[in-house]
């Protein structure tokens, strides 16, 4: 390998590292900081990371160009479940509003569209980028689709914050792609254990149960092992999908993932009956679940505030109702 390839390649993980809010502070000795401090020892630390990896940029020769975001296509192969609203991706739109992009993303030529580009990493940069509405800065190589998951590859890797199912529907869907496990190893910097039980929990789950539960950075490999063990039998698929349908589902992935789990642990009819009750608009109020021992009553607090309360202080006369109907 030439001197040049070595730098391009060390420079490669730089800008993969350097792409991540969270990385480690490197002076830092296990201290901790909270509030304000810590919020402006995070942004100090990254503002000297970005100068440091643009300088080395602009040393080993790479061209960084800004670009129209609106000319740029993101990856063919997902890795994230996470949305624009999440609270990490907010931090880093605000601080790009505040103090501008100085780390470029990496970029190849549109394979098919002239004059256009497909992301190789950076997409929440360029996702900000395109909200903010202002060009982004970036490095634009020539690389195959084995170039790009494996340069994708290492930014995850640098970075360190994809979950493990996040990481383990990245290497389905590289394999879906027609990629052969050697690429998805160097995509993953796994070995060949670890991505076969990435791929068995990935190919278990239904696409619609893992977008519902969301990254869940809590729940570790031996977590989501279990989960996709527990969910082979029809009558378990249908408990976790009628969780997962709740109105008042929580907000936050790995509660949502403990519930599923939760219900993909319990055993006989629990939850087998549930119906959904509207209002008169078609807007879901209540879900109704049934089963030999009890019938569940939930009332979504957010689309009609303290209707759950009204109905609580009629219990007395619902109740002496009830028992005249009978009589």
């Amino acid at each position: 390998m030439t001197r040049r390839n070595i730098l391009a390649s060390l420079l490669e993980s730089k800008l993969a590292a350097a792409n991540s809010p969270d990385r480690p502070n490197p002076g830092g000795k296990d201290r901790v900081l909270a509030g304000p401090v810590k919020t402006m020892s995070l942004t100090l630390d990254r503002m000297a990371e970005e100068s440091r990896t643009l300088q080395e940029a602009l040393a080993t020769g790479a061209a960084v160009v800004e670009l129209d975001p609106e000319c740029i296509d993101v990856s063919f192969i997902r890795d994230r479940l996470s949305g624009p609203d999440d609270a990490e991706f907010l931090v880093l739109k605000e601080s790009l509003r505040a103090h501008g992009q100085e780390v470029p993303i990496l970029v190849r030529p549109h394979p098919t569209r002239s004059g256009a580009y497909q992301a190789a990493y950076g997409h929440r940069r360029l996702k900000a980028a395109q909200d903010l509405g202002i060009k982004i800065k970036a490095v634009v190589r020539n690389l195959d689709d084995r170039q790009l998951i494996i340069a994708q590859g290492i930014e995850n890797s640098a970075r360190r914050d994809l979950t493990f199912i996040e990481r383990a529907i990245f290497a389905k869907s590289l394999e879906d792609s027609g990629h052969d496990r050697s690429v998805i190893m160097a995509a993953l910097s796994t070995d060949k254990t670890e991505l076969s039980k990435l791929i068995t929990v990935a190919r278990a789950l239904p696409d619609a149960i893992i977008r519902a539960i969301g990254p869940a950075p809590k729940a570790g490999r031996r977590r989501w092992l279990q989960f996709a063990d527990l969910l082979r039998t029809r009558k378990t698929l249908i408990r976790v999908e009628a969780v997962l349908s709740e109105p008042n589902l929580p907000a936050d992935s790995d509660a949502r993932f403990l519930k599923a789990f939760a219900a993909a642990g319990e055993k006989g009819s629990k939850l087998a009956r549930a119906e959904i009750w509207k209002r008169p608009d078609g807007a879901a109020l209540a879900r109704i679940s049934r089963d030999p021992k009890a019938t569940v009553l939930r009332f979504d607090e957010k689309a009609e505030p303290d209707f759950g309360a009204y109905v609580v202080e009629r219990l007395a006369d619902l109740y002496e109702e009830f028992r005249t109907r009978r009589a």
